[in-house]
């Protein structure tokens, strides 16, 4: 039987790993040297492991977002998933959390970060129809 931590430790261990991904982020956008601003240079890391990502390291990447100050939108359907449980309890309070962070943080930035896939973005309402009641 494979060995299950406690929620409280399985999301002090999502949050570490949520830094880890930060720093990672931070690093490659100064290495950048494309000749666009870092801002610029950490919103395209980002959209590009949210593309390329599975569904967990999606919500840990949009926490990374959230954490960095970076708006990012999910698109409805992975916003669904991480609200309705299937990812797990650990993810459905870090996609919470995140998505709380970006809602305080989206009157510093206003507008939503275009999906180039044409997935419809996930709305507050939709957040708040999927959490738990």
């Amino acid at each position: 039987m494979p060995h299950v931590l406690p929620p409280a430790e399985a999301l002090m261990d999502l949050l570490h790993e949520v830094r880890q991904v930060s720093r990672q982020l931070q690093v490659a956008a100064r290495r950048c040297t494309r000749g666009i601003t870092y801002a610029d240079a950490l919103r395209d890391l980002i959209d590009d492991r949210m593309h390329g990502a599975d569904r967990r390291a999606r919500i840990i990447c949009y926490a990374s977002a959230a954490e960095l100050g970076v708006h990012v939108e999910l698109a409805a359907e992975h916003a669904r998933q991480a609200m309705t449980g299937g990812l797990g309890f650990p993810m459905r309070v870090l996609f919470w959390a995140a998505y709380r962070r970006m809602q305080s943080g989206r009157h510093r930035r206003p507008g939503a970060w275009p999906r180039p896939d044409g997935e419809p973005e996930a709305t507050s309402e939709d957040i708040h129809r999927w959490a738990p009641h």
